[in-house]
């Protein structure tokens, strides 16, 4: 891995009316703009790896 990497900022990230956007809201929201996208990121994330409910009738396990 390269030691001298930096990661991109926000403002890297987003074009000009996103981040305008982004900006707006955390400013109303109390938090920094990166927090804010932060927390975004991680509720995409929790809702696309969070498994499927299973349909139909769900058995129970019985021991024999």
């Amino acid at each position: 891995m390269n030691a001298n990497r930096t990661d991109p900022t926000v403002d890297e990230l987003l074009d000009g009316d996103d981040l305008e956007f982004l900006k707006l809201l955390a400013a109303e929201r109390g938090v920094p703009v990166g927090e804010l996208a932060k927390e975004g990121i991680q509720a995409v994330m929790a809702a696309r790896t969070r498994p499927r409910p299973v349909r139909g009738v769900i058995q129970p396990f019985r021991s024999k």
